[in-house]
């Protein structure tokens, strides 16, 4: 029998007998479909089969790398069967969802979809060249709701118990149930895509699963309403709080080993209308980064940094808001003092990475282990470097003050918006001005900044000289400086940004500095006096990022404010 593709396609032109024997040899060989064999050879246009394709099936054709597919609308197809049968949703009208495919015909397909789904699909014809990129450009990050089946993988994870150093294979509670799995699934995921906290969020009609990824939040899966509870449940279980309280908000922690590595989260629940919200951090000590050069510290900031922890005595103060690296840049810090002939001790809340060589305090404030009550039994064990988690009240402030004045290195942050500022905030809080000149040696004030995509970095050519000039940019080179953004590919996911990276403003004191906190000046007063004598802002150092091609002007904008809005009006060299 006669194939009426072949058929059709030598009959109106589209590619020659020989060549369609050509592309059924390759499709034999590789064991692929026909249309994808000819797609492969490249005898004929994409565009011009897809044409014939089109009116062959009498089917729309659409082209799939020109859209940019809303993930509620990847969501009403579960990953298996996107993979299996190779379809990727593009819209949805009523009850109908349209797919996109290379194989219109292919009935097991669409009645998959219908039962997975609920919705009827509507078929619309895509390249498989196509098809297989926006199933990886979808899909490739995606969990498989499929871990609901018999067939879905279990991943390598095992309990482990710190009290006894004891690993328990994490189906201890008899057997490997479709909960467990996407439960690992869902910790694999955090892992290897390098996200810094999970968010479990409860609806009335469904579940939503997303990672924050460089900052930014990315859903990957949404789990069917009947999973809420007994997802939740195990992860309690695993983080080992109260499963029975679903009123009030609860701490605790997972230690697991996933593929042999251990990997510790933090946990908080949270009650909310649908159910409780569950929050974990990833706490992965292969990924800290404990080498002061690569956090983004330019040449002169690092040197300023690095003099002033090296000092004997002196208090030393990172600040920024939740999530700006502090965490990182302290244990860094902490990282580069660790010598044996030094006693360093750590009060934090929670011992986030446990340091070799140092001695780490984890606060219990339910018991009246708190920063101060730490500091005060530090100053009594003969310490070289006291590191405090935070500053958040004038008898810690004081402590950590008097411990700086008696010839201790103290480390400690502050939540803040500049190195300015933080002088404001410990003043507001009552210490007094005298105190605070005699012990401030540095104040480090930092934010995360989203890289720019290398394998798709472009010029942004929105950004002109004159936008340059607004941000901060001195006129001089505005012309000569080019900004740079991601276009979007399947290394960054589409969104154009692959990694973070840190700017600073470090703010070493010296006299004129001292002067004006004596003098009792704002902290716009005392930022341009800094600035005067040689501080770099935070918006000048995401500024110099920018031009480096590191950072896009976006990223600028919305991680820094402008030195005009203090009145200054500075500009970036």
């Amino acid at each position: 029998m006669s194939n009426p593709l072949r058929q059709y396609l030598v009959k109106n032109n589209v590619l020659s007998d020989a060549d369609f024997t050509k592309a059924e040899q390759a499709a034999a060989k590789d064991k692929i479909s026909v249309t994808y064999a000819i797609e492969k050879l490249g005898t004929v246009d994409e565009n011009l089969l897809l044409e014939a394709l089109s009116k062959m099936f009498r089917v729309p054709k659409c082209a799939l790398q020109d859209m940019d597919i809303p993930t509620a609308i990847i969501a009403t197809i579960p990953k298996d069967i996107a993979l299996k049968h190779r379809v990727v949703p593009i819209d949805r009208a009523g009850n109908n969802v349209i797919i996109a495919t290379c194989d219109p015909r292919n009935i097991n397909a669409l009645d998959a979809i219908r039962f997975a789904s609920g919705f009827f699909p509507k078929p619309v014809l895509a390249s498989e060249t196509r098809l297989r990129e926006a199933v990886e450009k979808y899909y490739g990050n995606m969990l498989d709701i499929g871990a609901n089946s018999k067939t879905a993988a279990t991943p390598d994870i095992e309990i482990r118990k710190k009290e006894a150093v004891k690993r328990v294979d994490i189906s201890f509670d008899g057997g490997e149930g479709p909960i467990i799995k996407v439960v690992n699934q869902i910790l694999v995921q955090c892992l290897t895509r390098k996200a810094s906290d999970i968010h479990i969020e409860p609806y009335e009609s469904f579940l939503r699963v997303r990672l924050r990824i460089d900052g930014v939040l990315h859903e990957i899966l949404r789990p069917p309403v009947d999973m809420k509870a007994p997802l939740t449940s195990r992860i309690k279980i695993m983080a080992g709080v109260n499963i029975a309280e679903t009123r009030l908000p609860q701490d605790g922690a997972i230690s697991v080993a996933i593929g042999g590595k251990p990997v510790d989260f933090r946990v908080n629940t949270l009650p909310t209308n649908y159910g409780e919200k569950i929050v974990m951090r990833i706490l992965d000590k292969s990924s800290l980064q404990v080498d002061m050069t690569k956090l983004g510290f330019e040449q002169d900031e690092l040197e300023k940094f690095k003099q002033s922890i090296s000092s004997p005595f002196g208090m030393v103060l990172v600040t920024g808001p939740t999530g700006s690296g502090k965490t990182t840049t302290l244990y860094s810090a902490l990282a580069d003092l660790n010598q044996v002939s030094d006693n360093i001790m750590t009060a934090e809340d929670p011992v986030e990475f446990q340091l070799e060589g140092i001695n780490q305090v984890q606060m219990k404030p339910d018991i009246g282990l708190n920063f101060a009550t730490a500091l005060k039994a530090f100053l009594r064990q003969d310490p070289d470097v006291i590191m405090v988690g935070e500053i958040r009240d004038l008898e810690t402030a004081e402590i950590a003050i008097k411990a700086a004045l008696t010839g201790h290195m103290v480390l400690s942050t502050l939540h803040t918006n500049s190195a300015p500022d933080t002088i404001s905030r410990l003043l507001n809080m009552g210490v007094e001005s005298f105190n605070l000149v005699s012990a401030l040696t540095c104040i480090t004030a930092q934010r995360l900044l989203r890289k720019v995509c290398n394998e798709c970095r472009t010029v942004d050519e929105s950004i002109t000289p004159e936008i340059m000039i607004q941000m901060g940019i001195h006129p001089q080179w505005a012309a000569k400086i080019k900004a740079y953004k991601g276009k979007g590919c399947l290394t960054c996911a589409g969104s154009g940004n692959k990694g973070r990276v840190a700017c600073h403003e470090v703010l070493k004191m010296n006299d004129p500095i001292r002067e004006a906190i004596l003098d009792g000046m704002p902290a716009m007063k005392i930022k341009r006096v800094a600035m005067e004598n040689g501080m770099r802002s935070l918006r000048q150092s995401a500024l110099t990022k920018m031009a480096a091609g590191i950072t896009s002007a976006a990223e600028v904008i919305a991680a820094t404010t402008s030195d005009a809005d203090d009145g200054r009006g500075g500009k970036a060299a």
